[in-house]
């Protein structure tokens, strides 16, 4: 059977390190996954051994395809996924990396009484519920938790509210605008565009249809 996303058939030829055609026992046996920019996880429920899986740069806004499987370690960045309702079906999820993406509500996770060894909620635009209330009650839960500081939290969030579907974020290398999922750059992981708070501040103050602009524009021409 053929695998319907090109971008899964690229990640299950790195992990096998062959071509196709797989066999269905091939995609069972595949613990480890990492995709690179994909639109469609329909395949996801074949690899049922599956234990961690690494999504970069997903364009879906979902990740239903997974619920059921053993996966222990989940990381999605600069993707579009705005809905965790999959986590209570992902029973043996212990890691959950979710930097960068359109995440408002994040009840699930402090729903049961799972413990998370870590969790990474840095540049989403959480609700205030979620910032405020339920981030508190993850604290004590998780061992290691990252979310972003409240100025550039709250800057997602003005970003968000203009129609504009990036986040803001800090590093150690400084402060970061990028464009999550597949809508605004074919490069999510990699157009990201170094600006200060207060610059960005003055840009949403002044006019926020700008912000597009400030990305440079990459072209083949030399």
């Amino acid at each position: 059977m053929t695998i319907t996303d090109p971008a899964v058939a690229r990640g299950v030829q790195l992990q096998l390190q062959r071509d196709p055609p797989f066999a269905e026992e091939d995609l069972a046996a595949m613990e480890v996954l990492a995709l690179l920019r994909p639109t469609d996880l329909s395949d996801l429920p074949r690899f049922t051994g599956l234990r961690v899986l690494l999504l970069d740069g997903y364009g879906g806004d979902d990740l239903r395809p997974l619920a059921g499987l053993p996966i222990e370690a989940l990381d999605v960045e600069v993707s579009a996924v705005s809905g965790l309702a999959v986590v209570a079906e992902l029973p043996m999820l212990s890691r959950l990396e979710l930097p960068n993406n359109f995440i408002t509500e994040i009840d699930v996770l402090a729903a049961d009484d799972r413990e998370f060894r870590e969790l990474d909620l840095t540049g989403n635009p959480l609700s205030d519920h979620a910032y405020y209330d339920v981030v508190p009650m993850l604290v004590d839960r998780v061992r290691e938790l990252r979310v972003s500081d409240e100025r550039e939290w709250k800057l997602t969030r003005r970003l968000h509210a203009s129609g504009l579907p990036f986040d803001y974020y800090r590093n150690d290398r400084g402060y970061w605008l990028c464009r999550p999922g597949l809508e605004h750059t074919d490069y999510p992981g990699a157009d990201h565009l170094g600006i200060e708070p207060d610059e960005l501040e003055a840009v949403l103050d002044r006019d926020p249809t700008e912000i597009p602009g400030l990305f440079p524009v990459y072209t083949d021409e030399l």
